[in-house]
């Protein structure tokens, strides 16, 4: 992520519950609130238990690909990064491939103002994202491996991904935002997280 890492970030590097929504229809085929909410209450349920000193040791989650599209399209829509929407998340054997449409006039970007040309003229204006990558963890920590972004069907580097998600996840409590080069702890004491097809498995 762009798109991929902030998924994950959402999921994994700090998942909250968010307020009640209104609870408006799903704006696409394969998105349900049924699916949202049984995500929600596991989450809560893990949470609930890490706060009060006994943390969910040797208990596993099943994450499948319905309920975390339809988590973040649905319950966690008001926390979305600005400009970010229409999220499709797959899971698949070690990796993840997520889609999504994201409204780079609405991204906070640093960007040259020598004039010259750059890639980085290009960013504007509401594109199709696009992100592969892998999520390995060892023993609590994770760390986050992009093999591929492309922005409107260019190629971007990395350094630009990194940027994006720094500047669209950054908070009171994390003024830096999210550093996808580094390596950080999971949530709730998780040991591991593994992704098969159709679904992301998380072991505490």
């Amino acid at each position: 992520m762009i798109l991929g890492t902030w998924a994950l970030v959402l999921l994994l590097a700090g998942p909250a519950q968010a307020s009640p929504p209104e609870r408006p229809a799903p704006a696409r085929p394969g998105l349900s609130w049924a699916d949202a909410d049984a995500l929600a209450r596991a989450l809560g349920d893990v949470e609930k238990s890490f706060k009060a000193g006994k943390p969910a040791k040797g208990r596993r989650l099943v994450v499948t690909e319905s309920q975390l599209n339809s988590y973040l399209n649905l319950t966690l829509a008001p926390k979305m990064p600005p400009g970010l929407s229409d999220v499709v998340v797959q899971l698949g054997g070690g990796g993840l491939v997520a889609r999504a449409t994201v409204d780079l006039d609405r991204v906070p970007l640093k960007r040259p103002t020598d004039g010259a040309w750059s890639l980085y003229s290009l960013l504007t204006g509401v594109v199709p994202v696009e992100i592969r990558g892998r999520l390995e963890s060892v023993d609590g920590v994770g760390t986050l491996d992009l093999e591929e972004a492309r922005l409107g069907g260019w190629p971007v580097p990395a350094a630009l991904v990194a940027q994006v998600v720094s500047s669209s996840t950054r908070s009171a409590s994390s003024p830096q935002g999210f550093d996808i080069r580094a390596p950080f702890r999971l949530p709730y004491a998780a040991r591991r997280v593994q992704f098969e097809p159709g679904r992301a498995v998380v072991d505490f």
